[in-house]
């Protein structure tokens, strides 16, 4: 029964870090698009562009992350119907 606890929550903790994900790494990419923006002298537009690519790549993360998951969710709760 614990073991099955375990899974719970860190299912809970894996779903809830998925929030998290998109907003960070759009924000680190327009921080550091208006980093090179403060460093060129241009007006946003490195913030823009870098921004959106943190978006995308946030976005690819949390696919990523899903897919795995779902993976590892499959053979595990195959196993865990069958025998209870």
């Amino acid at each position: 029964m614990g073991k099955k606890n375990g899974d719970v929550w860190a299912q809970i903790g894996l779903y809830t870090s998925l929030g998290f994900i998109l907003p960070a790494a759009a924000f680190v990419g327009c921080a550091c698009g208006w980093y090179l923006d403060r460093r060129f002298g241009t007006r946003l537009l490195f913030t823009v562009l870098l921004g959106f690519m943190g978006a995308a790549a946030g976005f690819i993360e949390i696919l990523q992350i899903l897919r795995r998951a779902e993976k590892n969710g499959d053979g595990g709760s195959n196993s865990g119907t069958g025998s209870g």
